[in-house]
């Protein structure tokens, strides 16, 4: 039986205070040679914090960080194997993109024929052959954290660190560059930590997403795991959209939602007469009913939203005083002929639904 291979950066038992302020609690992590992981995440939950002290830019108050087997957790900036792309490109406006790109080069002595050779290899690696002799100003915001980030690659680092690249870009941009940078971080293999908060980016870029809040890490997963099978109703909430109902499982296992039964094929992993969170996606819910009618609901539509190609609405239910979301194609609403006001069924399919136990 073959070993797995030892983590290129291990985190373990990362704890950092601020005056009495916890901002990170016990956060452990390893990350393989080669991964692309994102710490997604609100304001405030402490992921930048993270991604500074792997930098070397913030102290840890306990714990301990290795890179390659290399102990680096009181190690200065300077003795770190990383290169770093912040969120406001900080680029050198006096320096030509030539010499932004080659800083890092100089400053540890590469001679000017191999520096400026080195350069022209990483500008036409993002895209911006012949962009030498221009300066930071007279480029896009696209081109300039595309300087950034061939800046943060000219050394050849070990680890790449992105804190919010692309937030300061606008949507078009951010989705077309997010592309780029998975594609080249896929090319080069450098192991690559990015900080965001959008879950867009999170789920079409990383291996894995680490999910946190309030200073700990709530769940680890790819991006598949971390939608489909979210460990608890903050992860469910903050990866995509997410319905709750209060309900209870009773004594024979049943599923209860106010004066309603549902089946759930979980309910059975539940304590009994356990109150829990029911939770389905609005993707899930189906407004146009097959054969089989189980956990079918009734209620009148309050309102329609066009979102390009899907539509939302959101469902009064009947049975209590509760409202669901449902997401819809632009054709299935064409032939359901929906509207507001109007009275439907629909049904929470019982092998979508996820139950989360509350404290009694």
């Amino acid at each position: 039986m073959s070993k797995s291979p030892a983590p290129y950066l291990q985190l373990t038992d990362i704890d950092q205070y601020f005056g009495h302020f916890q901002a990170l609690k016990s956060v452990s992590l390893s990350v393989t040679e080669g991964e692309f992981v994102c710490f997604l995440g609100p304001s405030g939950c402490g992921k930048t914090s993270l991604l500074r002290i792997i930098a070397g830019l913030d102290v840890l108050s306990a714990g301990q960080v290795t890179q390659g087997g290399r102990d680096i957790t009181h190690a200065p900036v300077k003795a770190r194997d990383f290169g770093i792309v912040f969120q406001s490109y900080a680029l050198f406006p006096n320096l030509t993109v030539a010499d932004n790109v080659g800083y890092g080069l100089k400053s540890q002595g590469m001679k000017a024929d191999e520096r400026r050779q080195r350069v022209r290899e990483l500008l036409s690696v993002v895209g911006l052959d012949g962009s030498e002799d221009k300066y930071p100003s007279q480029l896009s915001g696209g081109q300039q954290q595309r300087v950034a980030l061939a800046r943060a690659l000219a050394t050849s680092p070990g680890l790449l660190l992105l804190d919010e690249p692309l937030s300061a870009l606008d949507a078009r941009v951010r989705a077309h560059l997010r592309q780029e940078i998975k594609q080249l971080q896929a090319r080069l293999g450098v192991t690559t930590i990015m900080v965001t908060h959008d879950q867009e980016e999170a789920l079409t870029m990383a291996d894995r997403i680490v999910v946190m809040n309030h200073g700990r890490i709530e769940q680890v997963g790819s991006p598949q795991e971390i939608y489909t099978h979210p460990r608890t109703p903050f992860v469910a909430e903050f990866v995509g959209e997410m319905n709750f109902l209060p309900g209870r499982v009773d004594a024979n296992h049943a599923l209860r939602a106010g004066p309603v039964t549902l089946q759930c094929n979980r309910a059975a992993e539940m304590r009994q007469s356990a109150p829990v969170k029911i939770a389905v996606r609005p993707e899930d819910i189906r407004l146009r009913l097959n054969g089989d009618r189980h956990n079918v609901l009734s209620g009148s539509v309050l309102d329609i939203q066009f979102l390009g190609s899907r539509v939302r609405s959101r469902l009064a239910l009947d049975s209590q005083d509760a409202v669901l979301v449902a997401d819809i194609s632009m054709n299935e609403m064409a032939e359901l002929g929906l509207r507001q006001g109007q009275s439907v069924e629909f049904q929470l399919p019982r092998d979508r639904l996820r139950l989360f136990e509350e404290a009694s």
